[in-house]
């Protein structure tokens, strides 16, 4: 078997190097389809499949509380407060453990004198034995460590480390300042451990954070994870987890009414929501489509090479070759193909994924530290498979066609060879299977690319390259009481507006710029039939030189002033979208709106509208179901959600934002730097930079997305019009005969030319007819999904399909024109001699 095996090997490679064009197609091909589907498993074995590599990876699992009726593709809003996860811990009994933990969140350090913000997680003490990992060096958190007002204490990531304390073998028992309290460093993780993002350092939680009543404005709630017990399920977790929340909701109806529901699930799953997996899949599916295009454009050209070697064939068979031998030979070659092809296509994936992994690293947020982008063992197990099934798909059809062909009919026919209807149906047909899928990918790809571009030309309403922002978090050990933070802030407002580098500066809730609050809202005087009758607008709480900064005119009324505080009389300034869709024609002043959810049971105040401004976008580049460009602002000391409070609660974090004095705002940060650390030496600013580099840095992901599906698309046209390049120079070739008759019977060359583009313009129209109607099919199957990933496209613009019809119409009227040409180039005395 080994010895027939080695022969058809060899002979099909001194067949194949014979045919030198063909192979370097068909190759070609293979390799660009290959290496997509290897490039993109290796991404979604890396995101989705793979998962954690902790020891007790697979009984790892999150917990939460959630309100059912907030259901949507990005999950259901949910709540554990401090006081619930410490009263469910010993009330449960389907985890073997459990943890709480915040993660992704601010931590501000002094080392040597030098403020530093980095990212951290509060954890309690058995979050890193859940997980089954333990520090590289020192020891882990404790009990001990996780009280309010223990002794601070910290775990470094390797990177701090290395970076921080060049790696210092003496770096536990270190003290640090740590969010303005002097901690200890207790243990250093091993390189590589990141979890659950891409933390510098983890601090026990109750340290920083102490549980507060439930009903306190600065009660936090945590992400809960846990270890199932051994026979436990998932389902058997959850259940119990419904019925803990049903009793939370039914013994304190003020705050956990609404989250009756326990959600208990994968932990992996808890970190890759729907839309994600769906895009991931969706990118997967398109690789697959490159592929099947190749394998269509193979089958293509060796339905055409077995023809040309039908003679060879027939002898072969007359000399004692049964039909089985020569299949097997002709699989043999295809499995070459595709093998050189798989070689090549698993060298462009690695460059691919290389690529792939710089970029995404590179981003400001990039994606947690536990994935990762390889060609492992199981991702090149797949390329086999795909490999195999490619050679067989493009293979066997043309092989057990001419092998069927009569060898005595083939012999006296002077090697026509395999020119039946039905193969000419099959080509054709493939052709229009290519243009097919070439379709639905095009039509992907322009709905991403508009959708990026959409984000990229968002009109926010106000000059967003001459607004330079930055990002502060005020943490208790410094600033302990409501009273300490807002004395910071009035003194840094007071320092920039007297700074002559500042046209204007502010302080807002706004992160980074990019958004702020949304929440369902009522206006005086107008009734609600049912709760999710309330529109729902965005929120923003801004100091009074805010509307200088970004340069909103004032319409109507006044702006802020510093005596607008809560306990005076609760205030709003409305945008004139919020005037003109709530007020209409008529006056906004005096009129009255209140915020009525937000995680509060109770109302937030009647706020009296005191101005109108000029709109500004008060979103950033993302879409929220049901909410649109209205929106209105309040004091930045001002109580948004539940009841009036009777003293201003300053926020534990802002934006602080500033506008040039005719110069570049590039300018701005050092003096920014200056003013903040005038005030507090120890506090960092962050995510220093204009407006503008603010959203590219948030739609950074979204780009790599959108052109990993514009390389998609761009190889699957130039395949596509290979395919009909392919197709119609064999079939002018196979009728140069029939032609040659055509034109000595007095057809003219343009109706030669006519005729080869019809048969080509037959199989763009159909391909391109069941492809658009295959992508609005799956628009429509989709729906609502695919809002939540695109951003300002509507799935059903014609322009989209017109522009992918176009294009297509365009590279297939190209791609026909040489042979076309070739046709008409005829000489009827040649053809007529020809055998």
């Amino acid at each position: 078997m080994a010895g027939h095996l080695l022969r058809d090997l060899r002979i099909g490679a001194r067949g194949l190097l014979k045919d030198t064009s063909f192979s370097a197609l068909a190759v070609a091909a293979f390799a660009l389809g290959i290496a997509g589907v290897t490039a993109m498993f290796s991404v979604v074995n890396g995101v989705m499949l793979r998962g954690f590599s902790f020891p007790n990876a697979d009984r790892l699992v999150s917990a939460n509380f959630v309100d059912p009726t907030t259901a949507s593709i990005f999950g259901a809003s949910g709540q554990i407060s401090a006081l619930d996860y410490q009263e469910l811990q010993p009330m449960q009994q389907s985890l073997e453990r459990v943890a709480a933990y915040l993660n992704g969140s601010t931590v501000n350090i002094t080392i040597d004198g030098a403020p530093r913000r980095y990212q951290g997680a509060y954890v309690t003490e058995d979050f890193l034995r859940i997980l089954g990992v333990a520090p590289a060096m020192g020891r882990d958190l404790t009990a001990r460590d996780n009280q309010p007002g223990a002794e601070k204490v910290a775990i470094i990531g390797h990177g701090l480390w290395q970076r921080d304390f060049s790696g210092a073998p003496d770096v536990v028992g270190r003290v640090v300042r740590i969010n303005g309290t002097p901690a200890t460093i207790v243990g250093v993780m091993a390189e590589g451990f990141a979890f659950p993002t891409n933390e510098d350092l983890w601090i026990p939680l109750y340290s920083e954070f102490p549980p507060r009543p439930r009903n306190d404005p600065r009660a936090f709630g945590a992400a809960v994870l846990g270890l199932l017990k051994r026979g436990v399920t998932v389902e058997q977790a959850q259940a119990e987890f419904t019925t803990l929340a049903q009793r939370f909701a039914a013994a304190y109806p003020d705050t956990n009414k609404r989250f009756n529901t326990g959600l208990v699930e994968p932990l992996i799953k808890t970190y890759l929501p729907a839309p994600l997996r769906g895009t991931l899949l969706t990118m997967l599916g398109f690789c697959v489509g490159v592929l099947l295009i190749a394998c269509a454009n193979v089958m293509n050209m060796q339905f055409a090479r077995a023809t040309l070697r039908a003679r060879d064939l027939a002898i072969r068979s007359s000399l004692g070759a049964n039909r089985m031998r020569l299949v097997r030979q002709m699989l043999t070659e295809s499995l070459l193909l595709a093998g050189v092809g798989a070689a090549l296509g698993v060298a462009l994936a690695y460059g691919a994924v290389d690529w792939l992994t710089a970029t995404v690293r590179s981003l400001e947020t990039p994606p947690p530290s536990w994935i990762t982008f390889d060609i492992s063992a199981g991702v090149l197990a797949v390329t086999v498979a795909a490999t195999a099934l490619a050679a067989v798909a493009s293979g066997l059809l043309p092989a057990l066609g001419s092998s069927r062909t009569s060898a005595a009919d083939v012999l006296r026919d002077s090697g026509r060879g395999m020119t039946s209807r039905r193969v000419s149906l099959l080509s054709r047909g493939l052709v229009v299977f290519q243009i097919v899928v070439t379709c639905v990918l095009l039509i992907g790809a322009l709905m991403q690319v508009r959708s990026i571009t959409a984000q990229e030309t968002i009109d926010f309403g106000f000059d967003t390259e001459q607004v330079l922002t930055a990002r502060m978090g005020l943490m208790d050990g410094d600033y302990p009481s409501n009273e300490a933070r807002k004395l910071f802030y009035d003194r840094l407002v007071e320092r920039l507006e007297a700074n002559p580098a500042f046209a204007a500066a502010a302080l807002t809730n706004r992160f980074r710029m990019i958004g702020s609050n949304t929440a369902p809202i009522e206006v005086d005087g107008q009734t609600y039939s049912q709760d999710d009758a309330r529109p729902t607008t965005n929120v923003d709480q801004v100091t009074p030189g805010f509307f200088a900064v970004t340069g909103q005119r004032v319409l109507e009324g006044r702006p802020f002033t510093a005596e607008d505080q809560d306990a005076r009389q609760p205030v709003a300034v409305v945008n004139e979208a919020f005037a003109r869709k709530h007020f209409g024609s008529a006056s906004a002043l005096g009129r009255r709106v209140r915020v009525v959810s937000g995680g509060s049971n109770e109302p937030g105040p009647w706020r009296t509208v005191i101005g109108t401004v000029s709109s500004i976008r008060m979103l950033g580049p993302f879409s929220p179901p049901g909410v649109d460009d209205t929106g209105f602002f309040v004091p930045f000391y001002a109580s948004v959600f539940g009841p009036l409070q009777a003293a201003p609660a300053p926020s534990q974090f802002a934006t602080v934002v500033v506008a040039p004095r005719g110069g570049r705002v590039e300018d701005l940060a050092g003096p920014l730097r200056q003013d903040v650390q005038a005030v507090d030496p120890n506090l960092p600013l962050y995510y220093v930079g204009t407006a503008g580099s603010q959203v590219d840095s948030f739609i950074g992901q979204n780009r790599v997305i959108a052109t990993m599906f514009s390389i998609f698309g761009v190889v699957a046209v130039l395949l596509a019009a290979v395919g009909i390049y392919g197709v119609l120079s064999f079939a002018v070739s196979q009728r140069t005969q029939e032609l040659g008759v055509r034109m000595a019977l007095g057809a003219s060359r343009g109706r030669i030319l006519q005729m080869v583009v019809r048969q080509s313009a037959a199989q763009v129209l159909i391909g391109a007819a069941v492809g658009v109607g295959l992508a609005l099919a799956l628009v429509t199957v989709i729906g609502a999904g695919l809002q939540g990933v695109l951003f300002g496209v509507d799935p059903h613009d014609p322009s989209i399909y017109g522009a992918v019809i176009l294009l297509v119409a365009v590279v297939a009227g190209a791609a026909t024109l040489e042979p076309a040409r070739r046709a008409t180039r005829v000489d009827p005395i040649i053809a007529l001699r020809a055998e």
